[in-house]
């Protein structure tokens, strides 16, 4: 049964993925996702939160919290890779700036592909990683549904809009879930390590990451709200790809990543909520003025 469940919840994953992209791609023409990164600056910032300032926070993490040494990997495998679509939907909770967000997480997720095997073989001497694996996954779940999205867009305005909604259904549906599927399947991940350390050390790791890139996506509070998201929401999927390559028969590597993956999601969809809600009542109440 449990084997059955975690297919379940693998493929719900890349539905959820690919519908997410298509929905994304569905709303917005090309122009609008390059508008954004026209700010170089704020581009520049997003790379240093990311790529600098969050393997810097790992670091002193793991220097004031020291883990038995599986955890430490896992926790370093996240904090390498950035770029998640998972963000996408809570960026949409929160009624930010979604063109910025899908553009920030293409831009991230590119830089990845190159940055996770260099820092890692800095990092973890003797790693090997699958660099066409990494790549072709991120190709197939990410960039392909949102050109086909954009195309659609582009040349049918009137079914995008259409199909927009059926996918955006699809999305919200396959996100609950996954996450109900995943937290059921390795509410153990999260037992096996209490008292080890890895819980202040996971929580600490997201929420920070979350002050890093929300203090550096200003001025505007909808970029700030994005970059923050973009930055505690770590590429999940890139680490396990490296992590099932190189770590399979090591649990504790796995179960740091499922940990941190899953703390960043449930504390972020509550730091979206209340950023929504923040963002409903300024809005109603420029309206009202």
């Amino acid at each position: 049964m449990e084997a059955i469940l975690q297919q379940i919840a693998n493929l719900s994953v890349i539905i959820y993925i690919v519908t997410t992209m298509l929905s994304m791609g569905l709303s917005f023409f090309p122009k609008q996702f390059v508008e954004p990164l026209k700010d170089k600056v704020l581009i520049l910032k997003s790379l240093a939160a990311n790529f600098i300032l969050v393997p810097l926070l790992t670091y002193l993490i793991l220097q004031v919290i020291p883990l038995e040494q599986g955890l430490a990997i896992g926790l370093v495998l996240m904090a390498t890779g950035a770029g998640s679509p998972f963000m996408l939907k809570l960026v949409q909770f929160t009624r930010a700036d979604m063109a910025f967000a899908v553009g920030l997480m293409l831009i991230l997720s590119l830089v990845t592909l190159i940055y996770l095997p260099l820092m890692l073989s800095f990092l973890l001497p003797g790693v090997y990683i699958n660099h066409l694996s990494i790549a072709a996954s991120l190709l197939v779940l990410i960039f392909l549904p949102l050109v086909c999205g954009t195309v659609i867009k582009a040349r049918y305005s009137k079914i995008a809009q259409t199909l927009k909604s059926v996918f955006n259904k699809i999305s919200n549906l396959f996100i609950v879930v996954v996450v109900v599927i995943y937290l059921g399947l390795n509410y153990q991940d999260f037992l096996a390590v209490f008292g080890t350390g890895a819980m202040i050390a996971a929580v600490t790791f997201v929420l920070g990451s979350f002050l890093i890139g929300y203090m550096l996506g200003g001025p505007s509070e909808k970029t700030k709200t994005v970059l923050g998201l973009g930055t505690a929401i770590r590429n999940g999927s890139a680490a396990l790809v490296v992590a099932v390559a190189n770590f399979s028969s090591e649990y504790n590597v796995m179960a740091m990543i499922v940990v941190v993956y899953l703390l960043g999601l449930i504390i972020m969809m509550m730091v979206s909520w209340v950023l929504g809600k923040r963002s409903k009542i300024s809005s109603d109440t420029s309206n009202g003025s």
